[in-house]
């Protein structure tokens, strides 16, 4: 394989200047909007330029994350938008060269983990803000394959993440078709049979209303700061619904997990053991069958939370704000029907996830040794 040796900064464009119109609305992607171990970051939202700074990126180019830990933690992607966009400050820029670099690769080259140690070595600022320097990283010594060579590498490589992205479409499919299943029923009342039911107080019969802390235990978790730090067994779900792990505080259960501050209050279900921060909360289901009804009334329910948050700075939820809470509970047979539905969908989407993730190991496993030259291409 033909290569040079050279400099980040010689042959790709790092943070290329874009030129963007104020009073002109342009698509926006933010950093959370990026998915660790995926290769692309679409955007559904736009934004009225108003001269801001910010990062600014054309349809292609790579977005990585210039903050702690999000860059250690390999958050970059690459944008497919039309046109130009405008991203958070928090985001450093690349784009490959014309006749030099194919930005295809670009992505596939930042993407290795000693790339990305190199660029954390930089970072300074105070703790737990700190950000890493462009004109360090622009410095870093590669090895650069010839273009036909680059191009090949990125074939290799993103004919797994085109498997990864049409899962994952599918698996976004499958959560729409479950979100709209819970709607119909449940919303509109067209579970199955409801012709033949009647209305009572303008509820089906059989159907009642009632508080969160009648049908659900509900507890938070206990582990601190420093106990997420600890190595362990089981998945310890922290206030962002990052998977760390930990062996402390220890639960087993069919759980709707909820962080209990912040601004989305974005419900995750779980069965298994895991472990919680101190401040994500549990709902527990007291009766089987509920629990999925639970998780997606909580889910499309999330603006009770935003109401019913305190605090200035970062809004929180209490134990308080979830045993109140009031809602229509449907009678057990619907309930078990939804649940039943539901878990046929959520298997589905449990084998797409893995398919992901035994990809994404097998992509990482030869991004490596493509790059070095170790397997031909």
């Amino acid at each position: 394989m033909e290569t040079i040796e050279t400099r980040i900064g010689q042959c790709i464009d790092c943070n290329p200047k874009v030129k963007l119109l104020k009073g002109e609305t342009y698509p926006v992607i933010d950093i959370d909007k990026i998915t660790i171990g995926r290769k692309i970051v679409f955007s559904d939202e736009y934004i009225l330029f108003d001269g801001k700074s910010g990062a600014k990126f054309e349809n292609g180019d790579t977005l990585m994350a210039r903050i702690t830990p999000c860059l250690e933690n390999g958050k970059m992607a690459m944008a497919r938008i039309e046109g130009k966009g405008l991203g958070s400050t928090e985001l450093f820029v690349f784009r490959g060269i014309e006749g030099i670099t194919d930005s295809d690769f670009v992505y596939y080259l930042l993407k290795q983990q000693h790339i990305r140690n190199l660029a954390a070595n930089s970072m300074s600022g105070a703790s737990g803000r700190q950000r890493a320097d462009l004109d360090f990283i622009k410095k870093i010594k590669i090895t650069l394959p010839s273009l036909p060579f680059q191009r090949r590498i990125a074939s290799i490589l993103s004919s797994y993440d085109s498997i990864i992205e049409c899962n994952s479409k599918r698996i976004r499919l499958l959560e729409q078709m479950a979100e709209n299943l819970y709607k119909e029923w449940f919303v509109r009342f067209r579970f199955p049979g409801h012709n033949n039911v009647k209305m009572k107080d303008g509820l089906p019969e059989g159907w009642k209303n009632e508080r969160l802390g009648n049908v659900a235990n509900i507890s938070t978790g206990k582990c601190n700061r420093e106990d997420a730090e600890e190595k362990g067994e089981y998945p310890l779900f922290d206030r962002s619904q990052e998977i760390k792990r930990s062996s402390v505080w220890l639960k087993d259960c069919e759980a709707i997990i909820i962080p209990g501050e912040g601004t989305s209050f974005i419900p995750r279900y779980y069965v298994g053991k895991f472990n919680l921060h101190q401040r994500c909360y549990c709902v527990n289901p007291k009766s089987k069958g509920i629990g999925k009804y639970l998780f997606y009334m909580l889910m499309l329910n999330r603006m009770y939370f935003l109401s019913v948050a305190t605090g200035a700075t970062v809004p929180s939820l209490r134990y308080n704000n979830f045993a109140s809470m009031k809602f229509i509970m449907p009678d057990d047979k619907t309930c078990k029907n939804f649940d039943s539905i539901i878990t046929t969908i959520f298997r589905q989407i449990d084998t797409l996830q893995h398919q992901n993730l035994l990809l994404s190991r097998q992509r990482d496993l030869l991004l490596p040794r493509l790059m070095s030259g170790k397997l031909e291409v």
